[in-house]
């Protein structure tokens, strides 16, 4: 087994649940090790790293430290994606060859996977800067195995020899990843040599202090997405999801509950169940939960709709909860035209996304401000 963290155990007794503020605020006075591992399950306003996350994660890392990238999921890439983790899917630089990317809804920390034939590729790059050291010093490939044996050959700069690694066994697995370069601006690079891989991803740490965030999040992913009532896709979900360490959960599903029509009654039972298997997993996690802010879009629902069933369940669960509407304010009209993007749904990463940004910020910091009581 390969070791997530070097600090220290804590007492449970030290260590209280709460919510993402507290658990912020108690790990700043020492109760929680060195690292604060926060995992991010979302659609695509949190999987597109440009809309508030990356400007989130950048913001708390200057003031707390940087304990690496966490999970990059072979989906959406790493929560620093674009800026210090470069990867992604539709990019002919970072995906190539003969890969099988699946539906959404797997059985998957990203609701998706990518099975690969003899020949499929994908890189990640690592861009630091003074704020930022990119720096891995533990690295491990998370996979499905289907009871076949494959083979796959890696490296993490082109001076370095390929390291073939066989991948065996079956449901989901973790192997650990040698020969790291102890560069900034390494590139690591996975061919598949033989069989047909099913990957996840890859989870990364370095030895510093600091906040380490893991997005696990898809486009186009509804709360049906993460949470499917077959005891099987349950079993392997939390197997695939307990090998990220999370010391708090953010959890912002239901802008396309409500593109879909979903009833609110419905999109709570999804999020109870997601929110269920979450505490057999990891019972002293924080788990927060949020709901995205109305936008112009045509629906059946109102967010508030959604809203009316989840914060009641989630104040006697004593889970943190947190609604984007009262920091965009209550006139969708108002703030839409400046805010929303043209297609009526996604925020415009220099105004809405900053506002989601700084929301955050303020609310996982603690900062006294009107929308985080």
């Amino acid at each position: 087994m390969l070791a997530v963290d070097d600090a220290q155990p804590v007492a449970a007794s030290v260590v209280q649940v709460g919510d993402a503020r507290e658990r912020f605020a108690q790990w700043r006075e020492g109760k929680a090790g060195k690292v604060l591992s926060v995992s991010v399950i979302g659609d695509s306003y949190s999987a597109g790293q440009d809309f508030y996350l990356n400007k989130l994660v950048q913001r708390v890392a200057g003031k707390v430290g940087f304990a690496g990238p966490g999970y990059v999921g072979f989906n959406h890439g790493a929560a620093l994606g674009g800026t210090h983790f470069k990867y992604t899917r539709s990019s002919e630089k970072y995906f190539g060859g003969d890969w099988k990317v699946s539906g959404l809804g797997q059985a998957s920390p990203d609701s998706r996977t990518v099975t690969g034939k003899s020949g499929a590729w994908l890189q990640v790059d690592a861009s630091p800067t003074p704020a930022i050291d990119t720096t891995v010093s533990q690295a491990k490939l998370l996979y499905l195995g289907n009871g076949e044996s494959s083979e796959i050959r890696y490296r993490w700069s082109t001076s370095q020899d390929w390291q073939p690694l066989k991948l065996e066994g079956s449901g989901v697995q973790e192997v650990p990843l040698a020969g790291l370069s102890s560069a900034q601006d390494w590139s690591f690079r996975l061919e598949v040599v033989k069989g047909a891989p099913t990957l996840f991803g890859l989870w990364m740490s370095n030895d510093q202090k600091g906040v380490r965030v893991s997005k696990l999040a898809a486009s186009g992913a509804a709360s049906a997405d993460f949470y499917h009532q077959d005891p099987q896709w349950q079993i392997q979900w939390k197997a695939a999801v307990s090998k990220i360490p999370a010391d708090v959960y953010l959890i912002m599903l239901g802008g396309n509950d409500q593109g879909f029509g979903v009833k609110p009654a419905q999109y709570l039972q999804n999020v109870q169940g997601l929110v269920g298997m979450l505490r057999e997993i990891q019972p002293q996690a924080s788990i927060n939960l949020i709901m995205r802010q109305d936008t112009t879009r045509s629906s059946a629902y109102p967010m508030s709709a959604y809203a009316q069933v989840l914060e009641p369940w989630a104040r006697e669960r004593r889970l943190g909860y947190a609604n984007l509407q009262c920091a965009f304010g209550p006139n969708v009209k108002r703030y839409a035209a400046a805010m929303i993007g043209p297609d009526k749904i996604h925020p415009v990463p220099a105004t809405g996304g900053k506002v989601i940004a700084d929301y955050f910020y303020a609310w996982i910091t603690g900062a006294n401000v009107r929308c985080n009581n």
